[in-house]
């Protein structure tokens, strides 16, 4: 039996991961967010786990079909996403997956002012300029320009974090939400030079 057939019984966390990715969860999610995204379900009280490790949703009766019980989760899993414990739930849920996903930020420093600091040829405030740098000075310099994505890594992991949510699992949600808020540059149109410049 599966949670397709009987969602309000309980049944092994595969069988969940696979009724999940059905219409709950973004379709680029593969079996390595197995064990992350049901750990973090379980740490928010949608899922419950019994003494032998399976699983079960919380608040579901026993005459719910399938697709009532999955109406009623995505439902149910919008709303705590605007809770500061469930912020995660923007970035791994199919219904935001053709939403503009806010950038984590950390204060007022985003990834993308972070990434124009590297790569320009401006300094961090207090940087010296120095046309002569030695190799302690750029370990320096890089390291300060890095430090708020590191700063951002380490919080929102400890923000993940949670009874049943391991340090690995969050590396892996943090991640992923990173990966899912990376914004493309817009590919160039290739042009051909004339000739007639070449002449």
């Amino acid at each position: 039996m599966s949670p397709g057939e009987a969602p309000h019984l309980y049944h092994s966390s595969s069988l969940w991961f696979e009724w999940l990715r059905n219409g709950i969860l973004n379709i680029d999610i593969d079996a390595n967010g197995e064990k992350p995204i049901l750990h973090y379900l379980i740490d928010l009280n949608v899922f419950k786990v019994n003494s032998t490790g399976l699983l079960k949703i919380v608040m579901v009766t026993d005459n719910q079909s399938s697709d009532t019980v999955k109406i009623s989760l995505i439902e149910s899993l919008k709303n705590m996403s605007q809770d500061k414990n469930g912020f995660a739930l923007l970035y791994i849920l199919a219904t935001f997956s053709k939403s503009k996903l806010p950038s984590l930020l950390l204060g007022d420093v985003s990834t993308e002012i972070k990434r124009k600091n590297i790569f320009n040829k401006g300094y961090l405030p207090g940087d010296n300029k120095s046309s002569n740098l030695s190799n302690l000075q750029i370990v320096k310099k890089w390291g300060n320009q890095l430090r708020p994505f590191l700063d951002l890594e380490q919080k929102t992991i400890a923000r993940l974090q949670g009874k049943h949510t391991s340090q690995k699992d969050s590396q892996w949600l943090f991640s992923y939400i990173l990966n899912k808020t990376k914004k493309k540059s817009p590919a160039k149109k290739w042009e051909q030079l004339s000739r007639k410049r070449h002449r």
